[in-house]
């Protein structure tokens, strides 16, 4: 599994083996690539597996579900993809609790609660229960950009119960593997991305293994404004990104985040780049009939690259498609200007 843009899934399942082949399949055809040295379930008459995984903007997303699992890995994995995802960020959605341990840490991972799994430390993941989990795989880019521990993260627990952790956890319990998949455009990928880390961010920043985020200061109100400005500028530029904007400020992608999560009171950046684009759309859609402008150009126009995310977006807040939106504003002003002409007729 390597970086990429496209989201589509890949599918594994032992519901297409004999019962008696399902447990051996699984043990030998995965647990040995990923280098587990032991892998044991208490359900190996009726063992079952279904695996999905997807690719999404740095993030390897595993949708695992099925009979208890006792794995052991007293190495590093052998998988090539540890070296990709060095961190991994596993959400139990159900069943029974998990034994996680790592470094001399072990934790108890109840349903909806995450823990963080370190790619390069031995592993013993114990469930007694079949289970349902997301496992995601964090690259090292998207680490490089938005984490900055100061300590370990191996097995390290994230309470779901308030916070920062608990808002994670309900995003992802909300994820379902086939929406995932559908995601074709890059900015909706980098969207979900975006999401999670940040989140995550926050989280072990209310954990105290991140630096804590600090109150609004003065410095990060005018940042805020001159970064709004700078969007109000650039927002027609369809590959316009947080990284971009962290590059031409010249702060880390964490601190932009950080100044809009704060100083713009949960406005994120991107939801901060849409609504300037649908409202320079909207501008341009009421004057339609008289420029000639199609919708999709208008979309361009406005940093929509793709057409039907254009749609979807425009949809989503107004309620309606961008070219229903421009029958009804020349259908009005049609009625306003039948009503104006007897006026104009007394007055010549």
């Amino acid at each position: 599994m390597s970086e990429r843009a496209t989201a589509s899934p890949l599918h594994f399942d032992t519901a297409a083996l004999p019962q008696r082949d399902r447990f051996a399949f699984w043990a030998e055809e995965l647990g040995a690539k990923v280098g587990y040295t032991d892998y044991d379930s208490p359900e190996r008459k009726t063992f079952s597996q279904r695996l999905t995984i997807m690719e999404v903007a740095g993030l390897s997303l595993m949708r695992a579900s099925g009979s208890a699992v006792d794995i052991h890995r007293s190495v590093p994995s052998g998988l090539k993809e540890a070296d990709i995802y060095p961190l991994h960020l596993l959400l139990k959605l159900g069943g029974g609790a998990t034994l996680c341990e790592q470094q001399r840490r072990s934790t108890i991972v109840q349903p909806d609660e995450c823990v963080l799994i370190d790619s390069d430390q031995p592993l013993r993941l114990r469930s007694v229960e079949r289970t349902d989990s997301w496992i995601i795989g964090l690259s090292r880019p998207l680490i490089a950009r938005w984490l900055r521990p100061t300590g370990s993260l191996a097995a390290l627990p994230l309470q779901a119960h308030a916070g920062w952790a608990g808002a994670l956890s309900g995003y992802l319990r909300a994820l379902q593997a086939d929406q995932v998949g559908q995601i074709h455009s890059p900015f909706e990928q980098e969207l979900v991305a975006q999401h999670i880390m940040s989140m995550l961010s926050f989280a072990l920043s209310e954990a105290g293994v991140m630096p804590d985020l600090q109150s609004v200061t003065a410095r990060d109100r005018i940042l805020h404004g001159r970064m709004c400005e700078w969007i109000r500028e650039n927002y027609a530029d369809p590959a316009l990104s947080a990284q971009k904007m962290a590059d031409h400020f010249q702060v880390s992608l964490r601190h932009v985040h950080k100044v809009f999560a704060i100083a713009g009171r949960g406005t994120t950046f991107l939801a901060t780049v849409q609504r300037r684009r649908l409202d320079e759309a909207v501008r341009l859609l009421r004057t339609a009939d008289v420029t000639g402008l199609y919708a999709a150009q208008i979309g361009y126009r406005c940093g929509f690259s793709d057409p039907a995310h254009f749609g979807r977006v425009f949809r989503l807040r107004y309620g309606c498609s961008p070219l229903e939106f421009t029958r009804a504003e020349s259908s009005a002003r049609g009625g306003r200007d039948a009503g104006l002409l007897p006026v104009q007729a007394a007055l010549r």
